[in-house]
């Protein structure tokens, strides 16, 4: 009798599987079918052994690889399951990304619900203890194969805030719950990414999410707190849709200006704030860029590093038209930070005939100052690059009198890249080496 009801319960969910609508795309996933597949087979009156190991040995190497690369100990198939639905763009989580709760309506709603409560029934589905109760078929468990795996910080979003989906049972708080979520982090890639580059493809190109983004934050970083103040002001008005300013940030190589800029991205991601890294060879594809991410619901910083220009290139006008807001604008959710060692940006070249190009090197030179904001990181003078020497072996604990230190770090700066936040950090990791040998 049990073997019965198993069945027709089976037979119904597979059914209802069929018929999503909205959330179409997580039923289509690759490992869904393989799951899917290998019930269908238990399902037959002669079900194939070779058929179900088949599918399974796909299902079970793909869901083993997922574990170990996200380090999941304990109840994979629901988590992974859950990751499809954070990550699913769909007419629902689309429009709650960009409009939150108010713009579902009752129909909508119940369907996404309902949908929902089918996947709930997909998550809760034990196939190894199916194949046994309906075939008498022993298939390698997934479950239990692993220890409790150590957690390792990601740049992708691990949909913790949907932890407690499966748990809700009424259909207003299903919905309420998911949209929530697509308000706050996004759907689809820019659900799954935080940092992204353009990938050109002929005239045309995509955006592609980048999984290990630098994980420096604030704390990681020791002067220049005046400096950092000023952006990180900016971008907090910007997340709150105030008036913000694209920003340059100018200074020697080393002074921590880049990774100023990486830090936003891990301090406010949770707030959608996304980043999009574009190089010079990518200006052209600007307007693409943005029209890629402007009607969306997250905000975005269009991230140059290193920007300059020669004196002999072009590419500059397409920049300089985006900042001065020409007949194509930015957006109210796009706003650039770019980095440079030129002041100016472009590069100035000795010219015979200097007169005849007067009014293109001040076209040029005036780059910079459309930029709403320039930040200065100064190269630091002995005491302040000993200051960073002394905040970051505190950090890492480097027990050593402090006067040795002070001429080991003055050392290193002369003879290695001068006195810089990066030369004193290069300085640490390797002090950090020594004492460790």
């Amino acid at each position: 009798m049990l073997r019965v009801h198993r069945r027709e319960a089976l037979k119904e969910m597979l059914d209802k599987l069929k018929k999503l609508i909205i959330y179409r795309g997580v039923a289509n996933q690759p490992l869904v079918k393989h799951a899917t597949g290998i019930l269908y087979e238990l399902l037959k009156e002669n079900p194939s052994i070779d058929v179900i190991y088949s599918l399974y040995g796909n299902f079970y190497s793909e869901i083993m690889e997922y574990a170990i690369q996200n380090r999941v100990s304990r109840n994979i198939w629901s988590k992974i399951l859950t990751e499809y639905i954070a990550y699913d763009e769909n007419v629902f989580s689309l429009a709650s990304e960009i409009y939150g709760i108010s713009a579902i309506g009752d129909p909508l709603a119940r369907a996404v619900s309902q949908e929902i409560n089918v996947l709930r029934s997909l998550s809760r589905i034990d196939i190894v203890r199916i194949a046994k109760e309906l075939a008498d078929i022993d298939l390698p468990a997934h479950e239990g194969c692993f220890e409790e795996l150590p957690k390792q910080r990601s740049s992708v979003n691990k949909m913790l805030a949907l932890a407690k989906l499966w748990d809700l049972e009424d259909e207003g708080k299903i919905v309420e719950y998911l949209s929530d979520y697509y308000r706050l982090n996004g759907c689809g890639i820019f659900g799954k990414y935080t940092a992204f580059r353009w990938i050109a493809e002929g005239v045309r190109g995509h955006l592609e999410g980048i999984s290990n983004v630098d994980p420096v934050t604030f704390d990681d970083l020791i002067g220049y707190e005046e400096e950092r103040k000023i952006i990180i002001d900016n971008t907090k008005a910007f997340l709150k849709g105030l008036p913000a300013s694209n920003v340059l940030l100018y200074g020697e190589r080393g002074t921590g200006k880049s990774s100023t800029v990486k830090a936003l991205l891990n301090e406010f991601s949770s707030q959608g704030l996304r980043m999009v890294e574009v190089s010079l060879n990518d200006v052209m594809y600007l307007s693409d860029i943005i029209n890629y991410v402007k009607n969306r619901g997250l905000k975005f910083i269009l991230f140059f590093d290193d920007l300059s220009f020669d004196e002999t290139e072009m590419r500059y006008k397409e920049f300089k038209s985006i900042l001065e807001g020409g007949i194509e604008i930015l957006p109210p959710n796009v706003i650039i930070y770019a980095t440079s060692n030129r002041r100016h940006i472009v590069k100035e070249l000795t010219s015979d005939n200097e007169l005849n190009n007067r009014d293109t090197k001040e076209e040029k030179l005036s780059l910079a100052d459309r930029f709403g904001i320039t930040v200065t990181f100064t190269t630091p003078d002995q005491k302040k690059y000993l200051d960073i020497v002394r905040g970051l072996a505190q950090r890492y604990c480097i027990d050593m009198d402090w006067n040795i230190l002070r001429e080991e770090a003055l050392r290193w700066a002369m003879w290695h890249n001068g006195r810089s936040p990066r030369s004193a950090r290069q300085f640490i990791d390797y002090m950090r080496y020594k004492l460790a040998q």
